[in-house]
Order: C-alpha cells, then sequence, then structure tokens
C-alpha cells in the first residue's frame, strides 16, 4: 500500500472513529445537543521563482456535547498528508497548513468546559493557544502563518500551536459586554504524540502561560472593531545546559472597520509584538493590511497584507494578497499570491486554497 492512500484511508477513518464518538455519545446522552464540524482543505503551493511545487491536506475533526448545565466535553482531531513541502526556504512558513511531517491522527483538544454563570468559563484539558488569542475576524483571512500565532511566541517557545497541543487550564471573563479577559496555563512543552500530550510536569517541561485583554465593537464574530493587547511567559528546558530557560514577550492586535460602501466594508489590520530577550529566535514582529469584506452577495473577502518578523540570525519581509470566494455554502476557494525576502533573497509564490466544510 503507498504512502497516498495510507493517508488517506487513515483520515477516512479518523473522520468515521469520530462521528461513531459522537454518535454513540449523543444517544447516551438522550439526545441532548451535539455539536460537530468536519473540515477539508487541500491546498496547491508554487515556488514561482524556482518552479518548485507542492500538496498540502489538511482534515479537521470536532465535537462538543453537553454534559450537564452549562458543562461540555470538547475534542478535536487531525489528519494531515503533504508532499513537495516546503517549497521555499522562508522563515514564517507563508502556508498555514503545513504541518511538517504527515501523520494520520493528531489530537489536538480534549477536555471539558465549565460555563459559571453568564461571565466565566472554565477549561481543563488538552489544547493549543490558537483559537483563544490569534484567531480573529481578519487574521482567519490570511494564510501565513504568522497569523496563526506571531512568530514571536511560535519561534521562541516550545508551545502548544498547530499542529501541537498540551495539557491546559483556560479561562474567560467577561465583566463588560465586548470586554474579554482570557488566561492559560499550558505545560512548557507541547507534543503530537497521546503518551507525551497527557502531562503536567514543570520540573522538566517548565510552564507556559498566556494572557490577554481584548475588547470587541457588536458581535464578536462581525468586522465592527477588535483590539486586544496579551503576554506571554514561560520557562523551558534548555538544550545547552540541560535545566530550563526563561522568556516572554508582549504583543497587540487592532482591527478597525475604516470605510463602509452598502453592505461591505473596508478595514484595517495592525498587529506586531516583541521578545526583546537575547535568547530569543525571533525578537520583532509587525504586521500591516487592508481588508474589503461582505463583496457581492456571497460574502467574498480580499485582502493585503505585510509581515516582517526580525530573527537573531536574519529577517523577512512577506507581503500576501489573497481572497476568499465561496462557491456554495460548503465549498470555498482560496487564491493566494506572496513576495518573499528573506534576508535579501526573493522568492514569489502563489496557492490555491479550497476548503470544504460541514456541521451543525
Amino acid at each position: 500500500m503507498t504512502k497516498k492512500y495510507f493517508m488517506q484511508g487513515a483520515g477516512l477513518r479518523l473522520v468515521l472513529l469520530l462521528c461513531a464518538v459522537t454518535t454513540g455519545t449523543q444517544s447516551a446522552l438522550f439526545g441532548q445537543r451535539v455539536k460537530w464540524d468536519i473540515t477539508g482543505t487541500t491546498e496547491g503551493l508554487w515556488n514561482i521563482s524556482d518552479g518548485k511545487t507542492g500538496w498540502c491536506n489538511l482534515l479537521e475533526v470536532s465535537v462538543e456535547t453537553a454534559l450537564w448545565k452549562g458543562g461540555h466535553l470538547e475534542t478535536g482531531a487531525i489528519s494531515t498528508y503533504n508532499t513537495g513541502v516546503p517549497v521555499a526556504d522562508d522563515l514564517q512558513a507563508f502556508s498555514c497548513i503545513d504541518a511538517g511531517a504527515d501523520k494520520a491522527f493528531r489530537l489536538v483538544g480534549a477536555g471539558i468546559r465549565q460555563e459559571i454563570g453568564n461571565m466565566i468559563s472554565v477549561y481543563a484539558g488538552l489544547r493549543n493557544v490558537d483559537a483563544d488569542h490569534f484567531t480573529t475576524p481578519f487574521t482567519g483571512l490570511f494564510t501565513n502563518a504568522s497569523h496563526g500565532n506571531f512568530p514571536i511566541l511560535s519561534a521562541n517557545f516550545p508551545l502548544a500551536t498547530y499542529p501541537l497541543a498540551a495539557l491546559c487550564l483556560h479561562t474567560e471573563m467577561r465583566p463588560l459586554k465586548g470586554l474579554t479577559l482570557r488566561e492559560s496555563v499550558y505545560n512548557g512543552v507541547a507534543d503530537d504524540r497521546l503518551n507525551r500530550q497527557f502531562r503536567f510536569c514543570p520540573s522538566s517541561d517548565g510552564v507556559f502561560n498566556i494572557g490577554s485583554i481584548a475588547y470587541h465593537i457588536g458581535e464578536e464574530e462581525h468586522h465592527h472593531g477588535y483590539y486586544t493587547v496579551g503576554y506571554a511567559l514561560g520557562s523551558s528546558p534548555a538544550e545547552d545546559t540541560g535545566g530550563k530557560t526563561f522568556n516572554y514577550a508582549l504583543w497587540a492586535l487592532l482591527e478597525q472597520p475604516v470605510l463602509h460602501i452598502g453592505k461591505s466594508h473596508l478595514g484595517a489590520l495592525l498587529q506586531g509584538g516583541t521578545s526583546p530577550a537575547s535568547r530569543s529566535t525571533c525578537r520583532h514582529y509587525w504586521g500591516a493590511g487592508l481588508v474589503w469584506n461582505n463583496i457581492a452577495e456571497r460574502l467574498s473577502q480580499v485582502g493585503l497584507v505585510i509581515n516582517r518578523a526580525l530573527y537573531a540570525d536574519g529577517r523577512e519581509t512577506d507581503v500576501e494578497l489573497t481572497g476568499s470566494f465561496p462557491v456554495c455554502s460548503h465549498l470555498t476557494l482560496q487564491p493566494a499570491l506572496h513576495c518573499i525576502n528573506t534576508n535579501g533573497r526573493y522568492t514569489a509564490a502563489a496557492q490555491l486554497r479550497a476548503v470544504v466544510e460541514f456541521g451543525n
């Protein structure tokens, strides 16, 4: 059996397994509400400068099941298959779904969330930081991996970011309308192996802590204005001494509509952060862009953004032009074009992404 068909079969088994769990859980809970989502993403990559091509595939399955009043079981898993990647020697990774080595099953979420009144929620279990602190209305459009998690974090900490996860205690407080305070404490080293994920070992792995304060105008999923500031600090194993090393980072994100044209609007994005310690691999990062939303009837989006990352041994700028075009309620196409300058070496790269999603 070839690797390609093995991975496709493994991905199918992942879907069937989690669907079976969902169905069984729903029956056991006598028809209590179960939320589920299955998303498949396939992406062709082309390094225009040297002709190299690649192919990335991601299958995501998530299930949320009501347990008791205010209590929910949240689970999620992914399956990945890539060939010919990476197609460019960029530092930030212009494809956010390139997960590196192929793996048929990665558990990325498994825990219990408890709502306490209307203001507080607490989650305990396996988790990653991306959706909590960095996935926002505008950043979710772009394909560069720096929008999923700023490089001042992903390059400096062995943290729980895609495709990894770690044991976590995550809390959210909503003291005022539109204001959300988030605080997360993780095991210091994330992993994608089941026998290494469900562990909290501060003596050997260290501890990673990330927090943010976010304010949004209107409903959070709509584009009326989103502003957040955050921090991260943590300890992790030091490769050279065998002990542990400590690091920290500060970051901010602003999204603001600036022009309304009928039901569509043009918005500005500004983000950045710093991790200035000499031990940091990436010390500074910023990004700025424009997003045009709700174009035509199918709510298409078009965006242009510049990402700039300063590393200890170099620097990189990526200019990305992309658009998201729904074909129907379940299928979205997204082309993207990148112009990348890595330490004075220019690379032009292109993507064509198709996303198929089903859920309730």
